[in-house]
C-alpha cells in the first residue's frame, strides 16, 4: 500500500463532538441526532395545516353536540319534574 504525504484530519468530521455542520446534525453520546427540519413542501405543509383545521373543527362540532344534548337533557329533567308536582293557585 502506498502513502501519500497528507495526513488524514477527522477535525471537521461528523463523528467529532464538536461538529459544527450548522445543518442541524448534532452528536450525542456517540451517536449522531438529526436535528433538522423536515422537508415538506409549502403546498404539503399548508394540505397538512387545513387538515389540522378541518379535524379540530369537527372535534369542536361533535364536543358542542355532546354539550348540547346534556343542556336539552336537564331542562327535560326539570320539565318534568315541574309537571309532576301539584299546582296550586294562591288567590
Amino acid at each position: 500500500m502506498i502513502m501519500i504525504g497528507r495526513k488524514l484530519s477527522i477535525g471537521n468530521s461528523i463523528y467529532q463532538g464538536g461538529y459544527a455542520g450548522g445543518d442541524g446534525l448534532t452528536v450525542k453520546d456517540g451517536r449522531l441526532i438529526n436535528n433538522r427540519a423536515d422537508g415538506c413542501t409549502g403546498i404539503a405543509q399548508m394540505a397538512k395545516l387545513r387538515k389540522e383545521a378541518k379535524r379540530e373543527e369537527k372535534v369542536s362540532m361533535i364536543a358542542e353536540g355532546y354539550s348540547r344534548g346534556e343542556m336539552m337533557a336537564e331542562a327535560r329533567e326539570m320539565m318534568m319534574d315541574a309537571m309532576s308536582k301539584p299546582f296550586k293557585l294562591k288567590l
